[in-house]
């Protein structure tokens, strides 16, 4: 096949350019990573010190930056499907990249609650930029790529943990805010605004770079494949059980997930451990998911989507168990840190694949968009809700305790979302 004239910088005739939109895809969820729940705990401390603000009162900037997201997240969906990813990547990432510079600004509660909400706004470091934009470049190798791309999130996360711990204890949190913001507003609207494209189709192109448009309901390696070999539309999707059990799932691990992760690190501090020893140790956590998404990308085109979900939703359940009986022992910030890590690579593999292999490319923006304000919302109350359930007095082993519990049910639920099927469609049998 000729390859147009449209691309942004000369590339060899043998690397599909799809490669290039997984590798700005990496940059940007590198970037993003500093708008995530496990930065922002480290702030939490010297925040409550610094402003005398209770953590329940720092937690309602990610319920307010998640809840944000949720609200627009239908609207940004539908303009990822109709204009792609470019403008809007490059324009989410200098809006979220200014809110966390004006963070060293705050001086109010509602001017921390402000940023938050226009950073959720942006979309910036959702599951709608860029993920969307890998899923629609890729079928047969969908898994892997995602995986790539993916990567940058615990990639980056590690980098921040460190660096936020560095540049709040030598130059304070304010400062540390200015950094990630500039670094963000740096790194991924430039790329973002280069190379981001739409869809392979739009540039003559077919997807996974074949020379001729394959079906994706066929076999690779001798395994079934992953996907359906229709494009569902946005309202079909919505009538579908599938999608509802999905969302549910998203919603009771989205509260668990929130919750443990922004309130874990006081709870190990509490326990006596150094500072040093906690950044350490949550740092395993998404260094060990590097490698665990980057494996279950791979899996991921050979074995069934749900699955995969039973095992992320049970294995982050395990994850809790030493939170829960080792009360801040130093080896159970390990073992936590490395089950979470491996775990959670498996359960955001499953979310990655499952909405493209269910509903297909055409409306994945769309359909992933209108669900998420009930998953993102649910998602929210987490920070909060374990926030105000330890001001009460509730126990860090009971909140533990809550955290598994609704964890082996997200698995269960993930398990039970079978493909779902049109009367004209063909899905292939791994869902």
């Amino acid at each position: 096949m000729k390859r147009p004239p449209t691309f942004p910088v000369p590339i060899p005739s043998s690397v599909y350019y799809g490669w290039i939109i997984v590798g700005v895809a990496l940059a940007m969820n590198l970037a993003a990573a500093a708008t995530n729940p496990v930065i922002f705990s480290f702030f939490i401390g010297p925040m409550s010190e610094d402003l005398g603000w209770s953590r329940s009162t720092l937690s309602w900037a990610v319920t307010f930056r998640i809840a944000a997201g949720g609200v627009l997240a239908p609207l940004l969906g539908a303009m990822v499907d109709r204009f792609g990813v470019r403008w809007l990547g490059t324009l989410a990432g200098l809006l979220a990249g200014g809110c966390l510079i004006g963070f060293a600004f705050v001086h109010q509660a509602w001017q921390l609650y402000l940023l938050a909400g226009l950073s959720g706004a942006s979309g910036f470091g959702g599951p709608v930029i860029p993920n969307v934009a890998v899923a629609k470049w890729f079928e047969l190798k969908r898994g892997r790529a995602l995986a790539i791309a993916t990567v940058g999130m615990p990639g980056g996360t590690i980098m921040g943990i460190f660096l936020a711990q560095w540049l709040i204890d030598y130059v304070g949190w304010r400062q540390a805010g200015i950094t990630f913001g500039v670094l963000l507003c740096a790194l991924a609207a430039p790329l973002c605004a280069w190379f981001m494209r739409r869809t392979p189709e739009e540039m003559g192109l077919n997807p996974d770079g074949a020379k001729e448009t394959h079906n994706p309901a066929i076999t690779l390696h001798g395994a079934s494949q992953l996907g359906t070999s229709v494009d569902w539309t946005t309202r079909q999707a919505l009538r579908s059980s599938t999608l509802w059990l999905i969302v549910l799932a998203m919603a009771l691990s989205g509260v668990a997930l929130t919750g443990t992760l922004v309130h874990r690190v006081a709870f190990w501090r509490e326990s006596g451990m150094s500072p040093s020893l906690v950044a350490f140790g949550t740092a395993m956590d998404p260094f060990t998911m590097i490698f665990s998404v980057l494996a279950f990308g791979i899996l991921g085109e050979q074995v069934r989507t749900r699955y995969l979900g039973l095992m992320g939703g049970a294995g982050l359940a395990l994850s809790m168990l030493p939170m829960v009986f080792a009360m801040g022992n130093a080896y159970s910030i390990l073992a936590n840190n490395i089950t979470w890590g491996i775990m959670a690579g498996t359960y955001i593999t499953c979310m990655n694949l499952i909405w493209p292999n269910y509903f297909g490319r055409k409306s994945l923006g769309s359909i992933s968009g209108i669900t998420l304000p009930i998953s993102v919302g649910a998602s929210g109350l987490g920070p909060p809700l374990f926030g105000y359930l330890l001001d009460v007095g509730v126990t860090y082993t009971v909140l533990w305790t809550v955290s598994l519990v609704m964890l082996l049910a997200v698995g269960a639920l993930l398990f039970l979302a079978k493909p779902p099927s049109l009367k004209q469609s063909k899905i292939s049998t791994a869902g």
